[in-house]
């Protein structure tokens, strides 16, 4: 589980999470101290979070949060992908580079940072998020076959992206994998190989819903929209939290296998049958991502949870419900802002990222869940609770 924040590391879990900067100051990463300052951000569906770091020694000095402004254009990344193509495009765009120059000067201003010091701004976030930072059309990846033309360079002048602007530094936008993939998800893959497993899942359940198993270098990657579902169930608390209250409900049978209600919750039937479906979408992921493995038992050494949802996700409530396989449980574990971790490592051990970045890039494989021959029987069986 997350520990407690400290105030000056990645700890928290809410911005930037553990691995990177406890690998860094312990000598497991490899170094590349640079004088200046950096800023990572992550662009999420629903909110996104900066960090600001001394390049020089590593130090995690301030941390800011928003929500998207382009929730205003729907919650989900197939409403914006519509909005963009009805028009909003560049309305999009403008917002979200308004709201995250705000943040970004004032991250720089609060440290009383002169502009001039900041050396490089590392972007993370879906591929959707990423089309609409860029103003790149959305034209292609919202409908089959979700085919990606636009490209993305190794690195922008600072005012290509975010316009004009008294900082003047460049500006590296993580990758995708595909349509459904994104930078967010090689963010993280990017901080979790630092923990040093050669076998690993991780598993990023946000406002949508990414995979990715990593085998000795060898990368398979796939989505699945459900995190929605968990976000529309949640009642006051977090997305996570709606995992805790439906096992709390199967526990004392208030919910029964089947899903059907036989007591007082606040969840309505319709509500549970569409968790049902999004947590077996999931599960069915992480078992068939599982058996294209060789690994014996197919278990990987590690279970990495992320994302707005995964990331404060109780492990044992996840396997009551049956997200998570019971024998993985030991080795789950939330591993916070996967993401922004990843962007920060970016900005600490460029060129070491760079070779990894480009490593996974050339041994990826993205599967489409519903075509897989084991889907349709596997996705019956993880309804049930």
């Amino acid at each position: 589980m997350s520990k407690p924040c400290s105030g000056n590391c990645l700890a928290c879990g809410k911005c930037v999470n553990l691995p990177v900067l406890e690998a860094f100051h312990a000598g497991n990463q490899i170094r590349e101290p640079r004088e200046g300052y950096g800023v990572a951000v992550d662009i999420g569906t629903t909110t996104v979070v900066m960090a600001l770091v001394d390049l020089a020694t590593g130090i995690l000095l301030s941390r800011h949060s928003f929500l998207n402004p382009q929730r205003v254009y729907g919650p989900d990344v197939i409403s914006r992908i519509n909005a963009a193509n009805e028009g909003k495009l560049q309305d999009m765009r403008g917002i979200i580079i308004h709201d995250t120059l705000n943040g970004l000067n004032l991250l720089l201003r609060n440290k009383d940072i002169p502009p001039k010091a900041l050396r490089e701004v590392v972007v993370a976030g879906n591929t959707t998020m990423m089309h609409l930072l860029m103003g790149y059309s959305c034209a292609e990846i919202g409908v089959s076959p979700f085919k990606i033309t636009a490209r993305l360079k190794p690195s922008y002048a600072f005012q290509d992206v975010f316009g004009g602007s008294t900082i003047s530094c460049p500006v590296t936008v993580l990758p995708w994998f595909a349509a459904f993939v994104g930078g967010d998800i090689m963010a993280g893959l990017l901080n979790v190989m630092t923990m040093g497993n050669r076998f690993f899942l991780l598993v990023d359940l946000g406002t949508n819903g990414e995979m990715a198993s990593y085998q000795d270098g060898t990368l398979i990657v796939t989505s699945t929209a459900a995190g929605p579902a968990f976000e529309s169930a949640a009642h006051g608390g977090g997305a996570s939290e709606v995992v805790s209250e439906l096992a709390s409900l199967v526990r004392t049978g208030v919910l029964d296998e089947t899903g059907l209600i036989n007591g007082d919750t606040v969840f309505t039937q319709k509500q549970i049958r569409d968790l049902q479906l999004a947590k077996s979408a999931v599960r069915s992921g992480i078992e068939i991502l599982m058996s294209l493995t060789d690994a014996p038992g197919g278990v990987p050494d590690a279970v990495y949870l992320a994302g707005g949802i995964g990331q404060a996700m109780n492990v044992e409530d996840a396997v009551q419900i049956g997200l998570i396989p019971r024998g993985m449980a030991a080795r789950a574990q939330p591993v916070g802002n996967a993401s922004l971790g990843g962007a920060v490592r970016a900005l600490l051990a460029p060129m070491q990222t760079a070779s990894d970045r480009d490593a996974l890039l050339g041994h990826v494989t993205e599967i489409n869940l519903a075509e897989q021959k084991m889907f349709n029987d596997a996705f019956m069986t993880y309804m049930f609770f």
